[in-house]
Parts: C-alpha cells; structure tokens; sequence
C-alpha cells in the first residue's frame, strides 16, 4: 500500500482526502473478539483511564468523520471551523486528562516500587539474620558434639563416693601443676 504524505489545511488539520482509507478503516475496525475489561480491571483509577482512553478515541473518530465530510475541493465555512475548533478542543481535553491520568500512575508506580524495595531490605536483612542464627546453631552443635565425644581418664580409681572422687581429682590437678 502506498502512503501519502497529509496535506495541511487551512484548518491547521489534515484533509481527510489525504488519509488513505484503508487508515481510517483501521481506526474504527472493531476487533475480531472482545473481553469485558470490566472483568479484568478492578482497579478505581484504571478504570478511569480506560473510560478517559475510549472517549479520546470516540472523539478523534468523531473528528476524522467531521473533517471528511468536507470535500476537497471547497474551502471550509466559518461555522464548519468553528465545529472543527470546539471538537479539536475537545479532543485535546481527553488527551490532556490522560496524560494527568499517565502521570498519576507513574508516580504511583514509583511509590510501590520504592515501598517494595523497602520491604524486599526488610526482608533480606531479616533472612541474612536467619542464616547467621543457623551458621551459630550448627557451629554450637558441633562443638556440643565435640565436647560429648572426649574421651576422659579417671585419675582416681576408687568410685565409692563422690566426696572422694571430687578430692583426688582436685590433688591430681595441684599436683599436676
């Protein structure tokens, strides 16, 4: 398909003699199938946005109907731009509050992904707090270990009492020294 470069108009606009058809069918072409975004989108300001976005579109299509139902060849008439005026006005209200609507959800992106960075610190420094509790957990275990499995000689070999176990240990110690 070829395309044409549009052609201004007095208007400021393009002609609608410049736009080929086959664009014009593609603006106001409904899809194959359709899901109820309803459905889908829960979310207060999304759905603003989605309104906002179908009216922008409605009205732009709206335009494009007004300005080609001039024909070519005559010049507008005050009154018919003084319509195209009020609807490109009108056109650039709804785009005007998209972009307010676009702006508004960037900066809430920007809040949710600094609150979750925030939290995902949280929680790494909470789980590097786990890991330093198991490292000391299996080092003590060890060491319990270890301590269970020394092997010990009794110095004293009378096991009658503990008195007198406890005192010979205590003079093989001092004599030790």
């Amino acid at each position: 398909m070829l395309h044409r470069l549009p052609k201004k108009s007095i208007l400021g606009g393009f002609r609608a003699s410049s736009i080929p058809i086959s664009n014009l069918e593609l603006l106001t072409e409904k899809p194959a199938f359709t899901m109820n975004i309803d459905d889908i989108v829960m979310d207060p300001a999304l759905k603003l946005a989605l309104e906002t976005s179908k009216q922008t579109r409605e009205q732009a299509i709206a335009l494009l109907d007004l300005v080609s139902s001039l024909s070519p060849t005559s010049s507008p008439s005050h009154e018919f731009q003084l319509q195209i005026s009020k609807q490109q006005k009108l056109l650039l209200t709804y785009l005007a509050q998209l972009r307010g609507l676009h702006r508004n959800a960037q900066v809430g992106a920007r809040e949710t992904k600094a609150s979750t960075a925030e939290a995902r610190q949280e929680v790494d420094r909470l789980h590097l707090q786990l890991q330093n509790l198991y490292y000391e957990q299996r080092h003590l275990q060890g060491e319990i270990a270890a301590c269970e499995s020394y092997e010990y000689v009794s110095f004293c070999k009378s096991k009658s009492s503990t008195i007198a176990n406890m005192f010979c240990l205590v003079t093989n110690i001092s004599s030790y020294r």
